[in-house]
């Protein structure tokens, strides 16, 4: 009798516990259905549907045919190459004036759609004020990239697309690397923020999927002790990052990234244009704020002090190529509070308002071209 009272309760412990999973599970599918912000999170990790892959040295790009989707319902399509917007070939098509953006969500086009951000402004922009001009503009940008991100990006992919123009739209996630003293030369592996995820991701592609990975892509349940490590851990970071001293070595590794990235583009015969993206920080926020992103230092007021001081910095790198005889210059961009979707990233009239500053930054470029392809009548012939 004791033997049979004993298997009945193992069973109902047993029942109780499949129970008790199987509605954990539920709930957390529920939560993301419902579109909640931890639903949300949970979903998005799934290792199958991870949205970037690596590649280069260090480097992680947009995985191929990917979507990502923002909160404000819009969404981000990644085309074969791994970046949004028109597909280009790798052979520049004659009489063709091609443009790459280097940088990070900000020059992406973070919550906005493929036909609001940046590169599809100064599509217009270029087509209307150079008429008959043939013009691609390849954005290489992607969310988290700092300076080494936008000098692996253009080594790889950049270089091969033999631009005329290459743009720098960077200084943002710049910041995040202040918190670090002693930055090494680059890659410092402090500031790999995706390598974690990527070298599983290269481990899978070598020796095929494990089966942790299957079972966390089936189940939202096991998903979400990585989803508790997550929040930990971003709110750790946000408490480290408040407190850490705004370390100058950061200025220093970002000049060094550009500085090559720089030469790359150069040494592939394009003309470079170096920018910073624009901040709303000193107009929506008080300098004593706490860090509300990871790419923030100490507080507002510290964060937006080392924005300018990449900018500076970014200025005067183009200044000191300009006066040895390199084409390389600078543009700044100020921007109404209403065009920003946060402290860094634009509305499509933000992004609009950038490309019209790069467009005239780069115009005497392009009409220099111009008048050297078929006597300054037009750059291309197409159907």
């Amino acid at each position: 009798m004791r033997g049979r009272s004993f298997a009945l309760r193992a069973l109902a412990t047993i029942l109780g516990l499949v129970l008790a999973i199987l509605l954990t599970e539920a709930i957390a599918r529920g939560s993301a259905q419902l579109g909640t912000e931890a639903g949300r999170r949970i979903a998005s990790r799934d290792p199958l549907k991870v949205l970037y892959e690596p590649f280069g040295d260090f480097g992680y790009r947009a995985s191929p045919g990917k979507i990502e989707r923002y909160h404000n319902g819009t969404f981000a399509v990644f085309n074969s190459m791994g970046y949004r917007g028109p597909l280009v070939s790798i052979e520049k098509p004659p009489g063709t004036y091609r443009i790459v953006l280097l940088g990070g969500s900000t020059t992406f086009g973070y919550g906005v759609n493929d036909d609001e951000t940046i590169d599809a402004h100064m599509r217009r922009l270029l087509r209307d004020r150079f008429r008959g001009g043939c013009f691609e503009v390849v954005n290489l940008a992607l969310g988290g990239y700092d300076s080494y991100q936008d000098y692996e990006r253009m080594r790889v992919d950049g270089t091969r697309l033999r631009p005329d123009l290459v743009v720098i739209n960077s200084g943002i996630n710049d910041v995040r690397n202040a918190q670090y003293p002693d930055l090494t030369y680059p890659p410092d592996p402090r500031t790999l923020i995706w390598e974690p995820v990527m070298q599983r991701v290269r481990e899978e592609l070598k020796h095929g999927r494990s089966l942790w990975t299957a079972t966390v892509h089936y189940s939202y349940l096991a998903r979400l002790p990585a989803y508790v490590v997550e929040v930990w851990g971003q709110r750790q970071g946000l408490r480290a990052i408040q407190v850490a001293e705004a370390h100058g070595s950061a200025v220093d590794y970002f000049e060094i990234n550009v500085v090559r990235t720089t030469e790359l583009a150069l040494n592939a015969g394009a003309v470079v244009i170096l920018s910073v993206p624009p901040s709303a920080l000193s107009t929506r926020n008080k300098p004593s704020d706490p860090p509300e992103k990871s790419y923030w230092i100490k507080d507002a007021g510290t964060t937006e002090a080392y924005r300018r001081r990449l900018g500076a910095r970014m200025a005067e790198i183009a200044r000191r190529e300009s006066a040895s005889g390199q084409r390389v210059s600078s543009v700044s961009h100020s921007l109404p509070p209403e065009q920003f979707l946060d402290d860094a990233h634009l509305t499509s009239a933000g992004n609009e308002t950038v490309a019209r500053n790069l467009v005239a930054g780069a115009s005497s470029y392009v009409r220099a071209a111009l008048q050297r392809a078929q006597g300054g009548e037009i750059l291309c012939r197409r159907s």
